[in-house]
């Protein structure tokens, strides 16, 4: 019987040790994500991956410079993972690209110059150096609604005199 409590106590023991370590190992982890995000968050990226799949009508693009936004809770894992992120980012396209998607969809000047999230108005301060002056601002509600659904979400903004595009994606 005495052996039978010892082990039992130790058992109980090797547990809650068990339990614990893991516990604080995700919290370091969660903090060290933290930082990782944070860093992230702060930087412009120029990594030509956004393609036709991502953006219908960007074509072979110039240039892009985007920024990544806090979707989720990208750390409560310990790591980031899909659905964590969204995009936010500017593309120089290529002048015919832009005079195609112009055509291609029924753009509209943007009405509404307030910050509403996912505007160009809303966009990073960090991306703003890469947006022409008086870039006018078009937006497509059949764009929009091609974008709706789908693994990147999201929206485009274009200004057809400048062969530029403002986009936002959640994946």
């Amino acid at each position: 019987m005495k052996r039978a409590v010892q082990v039992s106590i130790g058992l109980s023991v090797l547990t809650l040790i068990a339990c614990g370590i893991p516990l604080a190992w995700q919290e370091r982890n969660v903090d060290h994500c933290q930082d990782g995000v944070d860093a992230a968050l702060d930087h412009v990226y120029t990594a030509h991956r956004w393609t036709e799949a991502d953006l219908p009508g960007i074509g072979g693009y110039l240039e892009v410079h985007y920024h990544l936004t806090e979707a989720g809770a990208p750390c409560t894992r310990g790591v980031p993972g899909p659905g964590d992120w969204g995009y936010q980012g500017v593309i120089r396209l290529r002048p015919e690209d832009g005079t195609r998607l112009a055509a291609a969809y029924d753009w509209a000047p943007l009405d509404d110059e307030d910050p509403v999230s996912g505007t160009p108005a809303a966009m990073w301060p960090g991306l703003a150096p890469f947006v022409p002056a008086d870039p006018g601002w078009l937006h497509s509600d059949e764009y929009a609604e091609l974008k709706a659904t789908g693994a990147k979400r999201g929206d485009l903004f274009l200004s057809a005199d400048h062969s530029t595009a403002y986009f936002v994606l959640h994946t």
